[in-house]
């Protein structure tokens, strides 16, 4: 029984010495009281950036010809995005591929080629927001066979964030007072504060068209719309009589 005494004496020396906030002295004293709030906060801001795809697929009875195929279409697109303006370092290759295409008989009989597809995407940085849909058009217009979509973002997201950090702890705070106060207390020393990490990311507008599609409309519409920026913070204090 005295061992056994002496084992959570032990376990609870440790247990509030790893307690966050707590000093020496207070460890002598007891646990001191605390309130632990999360507070959320929501910045809105207005895209100004798009980033969006645009591929090319094309088919052949070889490799090499899907790949010359492929190569002479998306040069056309590239030299249009180029000539509207886009420059080199806005264009990144997202994807680049030469597979085969399988047909597979059964009845016993091995699957076998029939022809060859070559698929390549870039990734286009629009830095002219009200560019986004004529720059799709064009695309489709010189041999782009699909877009595979559009994300809006904003050049001031970091300052966004920065706001709704700010948001968040004044909302954890509030909170906290309200619950000090109800208790009998005041609100005490900050011990504690971390961020949830961000929330919320650039808005994505998927997309599948093609020529056919794009021939139907004067301009492809684009309304990028808005995004919200939202963060949370964990937050603990002392509290105090």
């Amino acid at each position: 029984m005295k061992g056994l005494q002496i084992s959570r004496l032990l376990y609870a020396a440790i247990a509030l010495a790893a307690w966050p906030g707590v000093s020496r002295a207070q460890q002598t004293s007891g646990a001191v009281p605390q309130v632990l709030t999360v507070g959320r906060g929501e910045v809105e801001v207005k895209p100004d950036r798009a980033r969006l795809e645009v591929g090319v697929e094309t088919r052949a009875s070889s490799a090499a010809a899907a790949a010359a195929e492929n190569s002479r279409r998306q040069r056309g697109v590239l030299d249009t995005l180029q000539r509207m303006g886009i420059l080199p370092d806005q264009i990144q290759t997202a994807n680049l591929q030469v597979t085969p295409e399988m047909v597979y008989p059964g009845q016993g009989q091995p699957p076998r080629v029939s022809g060859y597809v070559a698929r390549n995407s870039v990734r286009v940085e629009v830095l002219k927001l009200e560019q986004t849909g004529s720059l799709v058009d064009a695309a489709l217009a010189k041999g782009a066979t699909g877009v595979m979509g559009v994300n809006f973002y904003s050049s001031k997201h970091a300052e966004a964030r920065r706001e709704a950090l700010a948001r968040a702890v004044v909302a954890a705070r509030l909170d906290a007072e309200a619950m000090a106060k109800a208790a009998g207390y005041q609100l005490g020393l900050l011990l504690e504060i971390s961020s949830g990490g961000p929330s919320d990311g650039p808005i994505m507008l998927a997309m599948a068209t093609s020529p056919r599609m794009a021939a139907m409309a004067d301009q492809t519409p684009v309304n990028p719309g808005e995004i919200k920026v939202s963060e949370s913070v964990t937050v603990r204090w002392a509290i105090k009589q």
